[in-house]
């Protein structure tokens, strides 16, 4: 169990904050570049969620100061990340322009809480 008293705030600002506003900002622009009203699909972040996730596993693992158990972590959470990436891949191939109900439950609920899920486990499970 993870002790939440001992998460500097300097982390979760860093490794959590930092990447949700920067992939909001993207949807923000993706309906300036397109010039009308927002979308559904500006919500999507599954699959850039996850991704950042892959991108801070790989800056830990390549990180020269790490032990050889961080690098073990980090390589487990890299492989289980990037299996959840094709997944959430699979998950627009199969639910993008399907009904309003399935599109948003399945690629702006389910993919969002897989993403989010992965950024929150390395912040508090592997980055620290």
């Amino acid at each position: 169990m993870v002790n939440i008293n001992n998460v500097s705030l300097d982390l979760l600002f860093e490794a959590l904050f930092i990447p949700l506003v920067i992939i909001f900002i993207g949807s923000i622009a993706k309906k300036l570049a397109r010039g009308r009203g927002w979308e559904r699909q500006d919500f999507f972040w599954g699959i850039e969620l996850t991704l950042s996730s892959i991108s801070g596993g790989l800056t830990l693992l390549f990180d020269s100061n790490i032990n050889a158990d961080e690098v073990q972590k980090a390589g487990l959470f890299i492989t289980i990340s990037f299996g959840l990436f094709i997944y959430v891949l699979s998950l627009h191939q199969e639910w993008q322009d399907t009904t309003p109900r399935e599109e948003s439950f399945w690629l702006i609920f389910f993919s969002n809480i897989i993403g989010i899920g992965l950024m929150t486990l390395f912040v508090f499970g592997i980055k620290r």
